[in-house]
């Protein structure tokens, strides 16, 4: 069967929607994933309400889906604790995916965070990193990893260091980020989310950073 769809995870959020928006202007389809009760105009879109904590899908549901994006995350604040923060950005985005391979989906990526790394102090790159172990078990034809430094877009919710960030990064950090440093750069949201959509279907398991994406825009202009 041809699979044509794409399927995204954290639609709502800052790539997810983006990812979203983007597709729909190329006039293709999405499925997009929700928590609560969505309706669209735009007979593009299907949004499909789940419950992350107890996943179900119709037999079908996975049959003409051939890219997933999972853009799904929280912050510990918002979370409440750091249980409650893994089992969000690594849980659920590891049952997603299960469920997603075993429907038959092909091309998986996932946005995760430079210096993700399983063994790290910080709890958050551990938490990255964890995911990105999980994701690497299961059998996709193409796994996509994408590692950026800061988003740069607006935000559904105020967080007062991202905003400062995303004021000062781009003209103040950025440029003292050289070399090997390249990668902890800034990115736009939509400019990384046309580079998923973009690179999504790479043969293999294949991380990307900071000048992979905006290499990717180069060409694709």
């Amino acid at each position: 069967m041809l699979r044509t769809k794409s399927l995204v995870v954290g639609s709502t959020g800052l790539i997810g929607s983006s990812i979203i928006t983007q597709l729909l202007e190329k006039e293709e389809s999405v499925i997009a994933l929700v928590r609560t009760d969505e309706a669209s105009t735009n007979s593009l879109l299907d949004f499909h309400k789940v419950n992350f904590d107890d996943l179900k899908f119709p037999n079908d549901f996975f049959s003409d889906v051939k890219d997933l994006f999972i853009c799904l995350g929280t912050t510990i604040k918002k979370a409440g604790s750091e249980d409650a923060f893994q089992k969000v950005d690594v849980t659920y985005c590891k049952e997603i995916a299960q469920e997603a391979q075993q429907g038959g989906v092909t091309n998986l990526s996932i946005v995760t965070s430079v210096g993700s790394d399983s063994n790290s102090k910080n709890f958050y790159l551990k938490s990255k990193g964890l995911i990105e172990r999980q994701i690497l078990e299961l059998d996709f034809e193409s796994i996509s990893i994408y590692r950026p430094g800061l988003l740069i877009g607006p935000r559904g919710e105020f967080r007062l260091g991202e905003f400062i960030g995303q004021k000062i990064s781009p003209f103040l950090i950025d440029p003292l980020l050289r070399g090997s440093l390249r990668k902890y750069r800034s990115i736009n949201r939509d400019k990384l989310a046309k580079a998923m959509i973009n690179l999504s279907g790479e043969e293999g398991v294949n991380y990307y950073y900071f000048d992979d994406f905006i290499k990717n825009l180069e060409t694709d202009n």
